[in-house]
């Protein structure tokens, strides 16, 4: 294979397509003219695995119909929150920066109940290799087998406990996780591994694991990177570009034409990781959430 291989660029209306390219196996998309609906029903309290994703940008007036839209599509199966994605498309070339947003479009959706967020959709360009080597050995945690607690299992164990540092870096930071919900999303991401759709990997120091990130694809050669974790005591030493280089890499090897994306906050440190190592910007995802239901329409 060779050491940078040229991907193209995804279609437009793909951003949105790159964060879903990763959801549960129990988690149901269904497709319509203006919109796809997501939805868990089993886990309600998932965010993303509940959202309307628009197939366009919304005009202010057509935020509250699909506010209806959502609680007849979603909010009917118990989600206790109101979430809508649309996305803009960015070029190639925009700086790694917030954007500025639709003034109309953000007032609307603070009068029924919403706040809008952006998220930067990157796609890979062209692979290339990070400077510098990080001290670490990069390895696939292999798909979960029938040994109960055998070295397989203490291998995904020991990934999963990393999953705390995206909470913050302290145990203070660690008291509001949801331990119940961890512990069923990496059962979602060993049930994609056993099926073939999710690769875990993790770098080691001395044996013992500092990092971790997975990659999973949609069988149709669209693949995301999610979940990249570095322990606090091991952070700038190159580890994070290191695995995500390694992780797409091998990726490749096995489906040379996939298309690769990931998401980062827009301008911040994976934004700029991500750039280096070939991801270009691809489309801005706003998002409009609200932790409980949003404001009636008929009341707004």
């Amino acid at each position: 294979m060779s050491a940078s291989p040229r991907i193209r660029r995804l279609d437009e209306r793909l951003g949105l397509s790159v964060l879903r390219a990763g959801l549960s196996p129990v988690t149901l998309v269904t497709y319509a003219r203006d919109h796809v609906a997501v939805r868990t029903p089993s886990r309600p309290d998932f965010h993303f695995g509940n959202t309307l994703d628009l197939t366009g940008v919304p005009e202010p007036d057509q935020l509250a119909g699909f506010l209806d839209r959502y609680e007849q599509t979603i909010g009917q199966l118990g989600a206790g929150h109101v979430q809508l994605r649309w996305e803009t498309p960015l070029d190639a070339g925009a700086p790694p920066a917030a954007p500025t947003p639709d003034t109309e479009v953000v007032g609307r959706a603070r009068e029924l109940g919403l706040e809008v967020s952006p998220l930067t959709v990157l796609l890979l360009d062209q692979l290339v290799p990070p400077a510098g080597g990080a001290a670490v050995e990069l390895a696939p945690v292999p798909a979960p087998d029938a040994t109960a607690g055998g070295a397989v299992d203490r291998r995904w164990h020991a990934t999963t406990v990393l999953y705390r540092y995206l909470a913050g870096d302290t145990p203070d930071d660690w008291r509001g996780n949801d331990d119940g919900f961890v512990a069923w999303s990496v059962e979602q991401q060993r049930t994609l591994a056993s099926s073939g759709r999710c690769q875990v990997w993790v770098a080691l120091r001395h044996g013992m694991p500092v990092a971790r990130l997975g990659l999973l694809h949609d069988r149709q050669g669209l693949a995301v990177v999610e979940d990249v974790v570095v322990h606090p005591a091991h952070r700038r030493r190159g580890i994070a570009s290191a695995l995500t280089h390694r992780a797409v890499a091998h990726h490749l090897e096995v489906d040379p034409s996939a298309r690769v994306g990931l998401a980062a906050d827009p301008g911040g440190g994976a934004d700029r990781l991500y750039r280096r190592l070939g991801f270009r910007p691809h489309a801005t995802i706003w998002t409009a959430f609200a932790a409980a239901p949003a404001a009636s329409p008929a009341a707004s």
